[in-house]
């Protein structure tokens, strides 16, 4: 029981390990992206 227990927050873990940079480089994209649309509005009143 508790094996099982362990194998499945690591892997919960590990999961979260390899998401943590993709989604802190969707952010930073979504940022630049946002920013950029923000700029051309700006521009084009």
């Amino acid at each position: 029981m508790m094996m099982g227990a362990c194998t499945g927050l690591g892997m919960f873990f590990g999961m979260l390990g390899m998401l943590t940079p993709l989604i802190a480089i969707g952010a930073i994209l979504y940022l630049v992206f946002a920013k950029r649309q923000d700029t051309d509005l700006r521009e084009a009143h």
